[in-house]
């Protein structure tokens, strides 16, 4: 059930204006230094030590006199800067491999400037530095700008610019098609709550055309769980969003106000708690289940971020995606409505379901587990003695709701964690006895 964490760098796709995309996420380069397109080679950077700058800037000097007096004209050297990576902590790579089997890697991050002399070499500007590293097209094989591994990432799909901006984090589900930075009474929106202390509280996708929450999602880590506030019971009405749901909407309607995030995973300031109290954060629940099973979960997974003894690893971070369905379900191959025909106050959804999906991360190992949780929407009570009962794989909950859970992991490694049924000795879980 566990994998360990790998690093993968999106195509710099801009780091020589004269080359294609295609090109530049990899090839290999010919001694007369012309670049052969090739299939785009994933791979992590590597670790080799760059060729020292003072024999290598004589050699440069020599073939740069060389080359120029063979014809290589002036404009024939492009010189550019890398594009700018966007905000998302990830790693950009450039990785250099060369015939005595060794290899260079530069993030992107680190790079000021490359300058490329067709057929001779390269000269590899840092930041910083006034002395270039230089390297001989003669002397290499092959060039990678490596793919992210990513083919389902958001960030493929969406600009990540407004709203969408924070998207590429890995509690975030694959945003919905209709969803846009700017809301609507007809689309989706992602609305992101923050405090300048803390952080991001939680991210909501809201779909105004349904007056719903799709799903919201957070991270639980030693940064966020502090509890030095109060719960302050603030519900209102979100300015954020295009159509907000109204107190009145949940008024002597027989339903709970039920958070997603929940108000006790947010008390490290008044500021944090009560934006847990908007009302996009919530979704109409029967106080049976609002106070009884979902609550019950929600300590559970506050237990999994914050004390050892409910893994078998330490949790470093654990991503979080709570929400309740608000369109049809599939059960054992069967589609069905995921809302009940009654709506709340006659305007709100009423979910038939509501689930969680959590991802466990453990820094030291790079490793993560992956369990979700499914449970029926009843005005009756359910037992939670033996919580193993609602427990489901991350692939059969993206079966039951269509939704394309932690898209932004590398590929492989979403492949793994998702598709294992939960390791309930890893998360300290029982099932109840079958006769």
């Amino acid at each position: 059930m566990k994998t360990t964490k790998k690093t993968y760098a999106r195509p710099v796709a801009e780091i020589l204006e004269t080359m294609t995309r295609q090109q530049l996420m990899a090839g290999s380069v010919t001694p007369g230094g012309d670049i052969e397109v090739g299939p785009p080679t994933p791979g992590d950077p590597g670790e080799a030590a760059a060729p020292e700058g003072d024999f290598w800037n004589t050699i440069w000097t020599l073939l740069l006199v060389l080359g120029m007096s063979l014809g290589v004209k002036a404009q024939t050297v492009t010189t550019v800067s890398p594009a700018a990576p966007p905000a998302d902590y990830k790693t950009h790579t450039m990785k250099l491999y060369f015939g005595n089997g060794s290899t260079t890697a530069y993030e992107l991050n680190d790079l000021d400037h490359v300058t490329y002399l067709p057929g001779v070499g390269m000269k590899v500007y840092l930041k910083g530095q006034l002395q270039s590293v230089d390297y001989l097209f003669s002397q290499m094989t092959k060039i990678d700008y490596t793919e992210d591994g990513n083919a389902n990432a958001n960030w493929k799909a969406f600009s990540m610019t407004g709203s969408l901006q924070e998207s590429w984090r890995l509690e975030y589900p694959h945003l919905s098609t209709n969803t846009e930075a700017v809301g609507t009474t007809t689309n989706s929106q992602v609305v992101v709550k923050r405090t300048a202390d803390y952080g991001i509280t939680y991210s909501v996708e809201w779909d105004n055309a349904k007056i719903a929450n799709r799903w919201t999602c957070y991270e639980l880590h030693e940064g966020n769980t502090l509890s030095t506030a109060s719960r302050k019971d603030d519900f209102k009405a979100d300015p954020d969003v295009a159509v907000s749901p109204a107190l009145a909407d949940y008024s002597n309607s027989g339903f709970s106000r039920g958070h997603l995030c929940p108000s006790a995973d947010r008390l490290c300031t008044t500021e944090q708690n009560k934006q847990t109290f908007y009302l996009t954060n919530m979704q109409p629940q029967y106080q049976s289940h609002n106070g009884g099973l979902w609550s019950r979960l929600e300590k559970l997974v506050r237990d999994y971020a914050t004390n050892d003894d409910y893994t078998d690893e330490h949790c470093d971070t654990l991503y979080i995606v709570k929400a309740a369905t608000i369109a049809d379900v599939t059960l054992n191959g069967s589609t069905s409505a995921g809302v009940y025909a009654e709506k709340c106050n006659g305007k709100l959804l009423v979910p038939k379901y509501f689930y969680m999906a959590l991802l466990h991360y453990n820094k030291e190992l790079g490793a993560y587990q992956a369990i979700a949780f499914w449970t029926d929407h009843l005005s009756t009570t359910q037992p939670v003695a033996n919580l193993g009962d609602y427990a489901i794989s991350i692939d059969e909950l993206e079966r039951r709701t269509g939704i394309d859970f932690f898209c932004n992991l590398p590929d492989d490694i979403e492949t793994y964690v998702e598709s294992m049924e939960p390791d309930l000795t890893f998360w300290h879980l029982t099932k109840t006895a079958t006769p």
